[in-house]
This record gives C-alpha cells, sequence and structure tokens, in this order.
C-alpha cells in the first residue's frame, strides 16, 4: 500500500514539471546570443589605477665656514596625479563585444613638507662650493648631492619637518678655481721672434708644494675667414705667484692637418692663444680647466 502511494506521488510531480518546461520545443538560442547589448547589465570591472607625483627641490649652496652651517627651511610640495582606465563594450558589425578603455588623470594627494640642512664643521678652501639638493616627490624626501668637498654621512632628524645632518668623514677633491689664474701679459718681440705669455696664480699660497700645467695654442686671426693653429705647447712648473712662458712657433707642436692656404689672401696679422690649466697635486682635481682666449698682438 505504501509503495502504490508513493509511485503515485512520483508520477503526479513528473506530470506538473512537464505541464510547465516542453524539452521538445524548438527554442531559438541563436536569438539570444545576438540579442542587444544591455550595458546596465554588464558587471564593470574594477577600475585600473595609476598614480604619478610632482616633484619639488630645493637647492642648497655652502661655502668655507669654521662652524657648523644651519641652511634656511624651505617648503616643498608634491602633487599626485591619478590615472583611471575605466572599461566598457561596445557592440562591432558582427555583434560581437568589444572593450573600450576611456582612461583621464584627476588629483590625488597632495604633501606638504619642510626641509632643512645642517652641515657640521669642515674646513673648505676659499674657492670650494658645496651644493646639495633636497627633493620632494609623493611621500618620499631625499637629499642629494650635486657637488661636495666631502664624503658625508646623513642622519634624517623628522618625517613631516625634516632635518638632514650632514657629518663630514674625509675631504675629496673637487675641481679647481676657474678664475685662479688670469693672464698678465700676452706679447711678441719682433727681433728674437718669440712670444712671450705671463700668468698670475691667486691661490699660490693655497697650493704650494704641487705644480701646475699650462697649455697654450697659438692661433692665427684671419680676416674673414676661418682662424687657424699654429700649434701648441704645454708648460709645467712648481706652483708661484706668476709663471712666465717664452717661446717661438718653430717650438709648437704642429697640428696634423694643415687649413687651406686660401686664408693666405686675408690679413692674418694678428695673432692670440687659446689657453686653460690643470692643476697637479692632491688639493684639487687634475681636471683641464679651459681659459678661452687672449686678447689678438700684431706680429708683423
Amino acid at each position: 500500500m505504501r509503495k502504490m502511494l508513493a509511485l503515485s506521488l512520483v508520477f503526479s510531480l513528473v506530470s506538473s514539471i512537464s505541464a510547465e518546461v516542453n524539452f521538445d520545443q524548438n527554442t531559438n538560442t541563436k536569438d539570444i546570443i545576438s540579442a542587444p547589448y544591455n550595458e546596465a547589465y554588464t558587471p564593470m570591472p574594477t577600475p585600473e589605477r595609476f598614480g604619478r607625483y610632482t616633484r619639488d627641490c630645493a637647492r642648497f649652496t655652502f661655502g668655507p665656514s669654521d662652524n657648523e652651517i644651519m641652511s634656511e627651511k624651505v617648503w616643498l610640495r608634491s602633487q599626485e596625479y591619478v590615472q583611471e582606465c575605466h572599461t566598457y563594450y561596445v557592440q562591432g558589425p558582427n555583434g560581437q563585444q568589444i572593450p573600450q578603455q576611456n582612461c583621464y588623470e584627476r588629483p590625488g594627494m597632495t604633501w606638504h613638507q619642510q626641509a632643512q640642512i645642517n652641515v657640521k664643521a669642515r674646513k673648505l678652501f676659499p674657492w670650494e662650493r658645496e651644493t646639495f639638493e633636497v627633493c620632494l616627490e609623493g611621500p618620499w624626501m631625499d637629499i642629494y648631492k650635486y657637488e661636495a668637498a666631502y664624503k658625508y654621512s646623513t642622519k634624517r632628524v623628522g618625517n613631516y619637518n625634516t632635518l638632514f645632518e650632514l657629518t663630514p668623514q674625509y675631504k675629496v677633491a673637487m675641481d679647481p678655481d676657474l678664475a685662479g689664474l688670469a693672464i698678465g701679459e700676452f706679447s711678441y718681440n719682433k727681433e728674437t721672434k718669440k712670444y712671450t705669455f705671463k700668468v698670475n696664480d691667486k691661490w699660490a699660497k693655497e697650493y704650494a708644494g704641487e705644480k701646475i700645467a699650462i697649455k697654450v695654442e697659438l692661433k692665427k686671426s684671419v680676416s674673414n675667414w676661418f682662424d687657424s693653429s699654429k700649434g701648441e705647447k704645454e708648460f709645467t712648473f712648481d706652483v708661484s705667484s706668476s709663471y712666465t712662458m717664452t717661446f717661438s712657433e718653430n717650438e709648437l707642436i704642429k697640428p696634423e692637418q694643415e687649413q687651406s692656404n686660401d686664408y693666405r689672401l686675408f690679413d692674418d696679422k694678428g695673432r692670440y692663444l687659446k689657453w686653460g690649466f690643470k692643476r697637479l697635486g692632491k688639493i684639487s682635481t687634475d681636471k683641464f680647466m679651459n681659459k678661452g682666449d687672449t686678447p689678438v698682438i700684431q706680429v708683423k
């Protein structure tokens, strides 16, 4: 009796379901796939976000001092810019959904921080200058060496109001002073056919015991044409308050290739020197310092 009731209940449920859904009906699945795209019902992905920060820097320059130096305080500002990209879909010519992206940039967070530098006591030569930069980029503030006479250890004090303490460790040679040497005299003796070039050294006392090399190139000044080189020579001296160089054109090292002799058609009586120097020792680097040209003198 119980089995009969169970079977009767099952047949009743099946009959009810078959009445609601007809699996033999010809359903057009193509119409469902190619139906117009309804963007309102499409789940949108999380926007992609990319950020950049503006960079704000302050430059500090320090000269010689017997005591430690405290710079002024400066305010730095960095702005965040956020790029957000949203993806949406459009219907293609064949009914397919084509993703498109719309990107735009907007301001984000803004950072304001105060910066200051404290340089502990150290010795510089009169011509030496040290330069540092402090930069704020987003939430990050850093100090950079532009040129320095010492190797420094750096201590950061504070976060938003940051003090950089620079403690000298050991001396580092800097480039020599370009203005340390100056022209004293440039002349020509027609009888001996020799040139005399005199140079004065402003820092002879500071460089005492070292050497200096002075290089000269004799140039022919040609009116309305290119100037040509008559040769060059380098002189080495013990450092002193002045240096005298005497030479003739025959003593110069000639250029490998002479220029066209067309310039001989023009006035070529003028001569001048293109010159420079380099310090040879431990106080400064041996970088060649180009001093440019002397005034033109007449030799005929």
